[in-house]
């Protein structure tokens, strides 16, 4: 059984997707990092800007971060510098990359790079999507309607916001669904006939 939090932000979600299950919510919403948590992750992966790492410290960055737990990497992507987030925002387990955008220190330009990914849960689209800030970002929104993995109805829901220039290109591009395409000529052709 899946339940939303109850707050503005996460009502707007319900039948949209498929939701966190309770226990996932509590998990995100209560895992928190202290001054002492920060101070025993690899101040590598917290501190920013890093500083440049060798190939070999990435690696042994990265299988640090795999054999963390649930706990620990939502405690990370809360903390983490950019190192640490575009490996987190990868994490197979969903609630992972949630935390990663709920990082204080996470930038647009960084949005925009993840709302392009393919690989990351349709809880972060409509998480991206909700942000009072970053749905203000055109980039952002561009995204979101060019990846054929962000929700059908998010991308559908943005396309007025294209210009006529990105919604032909949408229009005719073979890698978004046919609906949402369809979708951008119709509304394209409308804009035309207004002219």
């Amino acid at each position: 059984m899946s339940m939303v939090l109850p707050n503005a932000e996460t009502k707007e979600f319900k039948g949209k997707q498929e939701l966190l299950t309770p226990e996932e919510w509590t998990l995100l919403e209560t895992t928190q990092a202290t001054e002492e948590d920060k101070a025993s992750l690899p101040q590598p992966l917290v501190v920013d800007p890093p500083k440049a790492m060798t190939p070999q410290e990435r690696d042994a960055h990265g299988h640090y971060m795999l054999k963390m737990n649930i706990a620990q990497k939502i405690m990370l992507a809360k903390v983490g510098n950019q190192e640490a987030r575009n490996v987190l925002i990868h994490d197979p387990n969903r609630v992972i990359p949630l935390a990663v955008i709920r990082n204080p220190r996470i930038t647009e330009d960084e949005i925009i790079m993840y709302a392009q990914l393919r690989t990351i849960p349709e809880e972060v689209f409509w998480a991206i999507s909700k942000h009072k800030i970053w749905v203000k970002n055109y980039q952002v929104k561009l995204a979101l309607v060019s990846n054929p993995k962000a929700p059908l109805s998010l991308a559908i829901k943005l396309l007025d916001y294209l210009h006529d220039r990105d919604l032909k290109i949408v229009s005719r591009s073979k890698n978004v669904s046919y609906v949402l395409a369809r979708s951008a000529a119709r509304l394209l052709y409308k804009r035309m006939g207004q002219e």
